[in-house]
């Protein structure tokens, strides 16, 4: 499943930049906007080919596994029920690219990069797949009575199978 998603996201996945848009199945409209990444405007460290490790900022950049990046997350922004909430993208970068919300095989939805619901308009949790093959990065915040939180942010394969499981991109279920 892991090759399958890496396959998925090679494929779709870009280096554009720019504002993307989409509705969740649960309701939930969801913009991203992505921006050229411009190395004079940050400290870079390595990020090389020759290289061990990148740094940019201070930080290990997500979305980028060779060089430096082409591009950089400068915003997600989620709104329901009235509520916008900004979510927190730092160390983000190749991430959407302009792809579908979606990912279709033969027809049938592979993958959706993006997910989540809100139990009203102060409580939520998202979840999202980013960049591509050997870059590919998940992340997932919750919005717990009005705070957004990112919780994650990792290029683990394991917990981007995790995320990939069916509905598992929408997060775990509501207990009531």
């Amino acid at each position: 499943m892991v090759t399958a998603l890496v396959l998925a996201l090679a494929a779709v996945a870009g280096t554009g930049t720019g504002d993307v848009s989409f509705v969740l199945p649960s309701g939930v409209r969801v913009r991203i906007a992505e921006a050229p990444f411009k190395a004079g405007e940050c400290r870079v460290q390595g990020c090389g080919p020759e290289d061990k490790a990148c740094l940019i900022n201070g930080h290990v950049p997500f979305g980028t596994a060779f060089g430096l990046p082409q591009s950089f997350v400068k915003s997600i922004r989620v709104e329901y029920q009235g509520h916008t909430y900004g979510l927190d993208v730092s160390d983000m970068y190749d991430a959407w690219g302009g792809r579908p919300l979606e990912a279709k095989y033969k027809g049938q939805v592979a993958v959706r990069y993006f997910g989540g619901r809100c139990s009203d308009g102060s409580n939520c949790h998202f979840r999202g797949l980013f960049s591509d093959g050997a870059g590919s990065f998940v992340a997932e915040w919750q919005i717990v009575s009005g705070h957004p939180v990112r919780t994650v942010l990792t290029d683990s394969s394991d917990v981007m199978h995790l995320f990939t499981i069916d509905g598992n991109i929408d997060g775990p279920p509501d207990y009531q």
